[in-house]
């Protein structure tokens, strides 16, 4: 079973860290459940597989996390091979939509101050054309690509102190 947090954090099943990770299943099962369906959703809800890499690279850079920078450039790339929407993120270049505009817009929004966004945040997203299960969508995103590079952070110091 591909396990995303062990590739990125260099790990194997059955190294010490690896062990202690599945000393509780249940998370290494829910935590590469909700990658899966955060980036591979049966339904998107308009909220596009590249847009979600896309939002995520651009979380990772935020956070300046290299290995998810990485990570999620890649998973762009497989998902938006003309690299426009990688060229919004990183190079912040604009494709002149007001829809992408406000998507970015949130996600540095909420990545950088996570308890600032308010009712008139959220109501830009729909007057751009979010649907509710986009916003929640990106909301998850947002939500997971924080933590994920937080429990990287302790893997990386628990590795380190090994």
């Amino acid at each position: 079973m591909t396990d995303v947090i062990d590739d990125l954090a260099g790990l194997t099943a059955d190294s010490p860290l690896g062990k202690l990770r599945r000393e509780r299943p249940d998370v290494v099962t829910h935590l590469q459940g909700s990658d899966d369906v955060i980036f591979s959703p049966a339904d998107d809800g308009g909220l596009t597989r590249a847009e979600r890499a896309a939002a995520a690279l651009r979380i990772a850079e935020l956070l300046r996390d290299e290995v998810l920078v990485t990570h999620y450039r890649a998973r762009l790339s497989a998902r938006d091979p003309s690299g426009a929407l990688a060229k919004t993120v990183e190079g912040g270049a604009r494709l002149t939509d007001a829809r992408w505009d406000a998507i970015i817009a949130h996600v540095d929004l909420v990545t950088r101050g996570p308890g600032s966004a308010t009712r008139a945040d959220i109501d830009e997203l729909t007057a751009v054309g979010l649907s509710s299960h986009a916003i929640v969508s990106l909301s998850q995103l947002i939500s997971f690509v924080n933590f994920q590079s937080r429990v990287l952070a302790g893997l990386r110091m628990l590795k380190g102190a090994a």
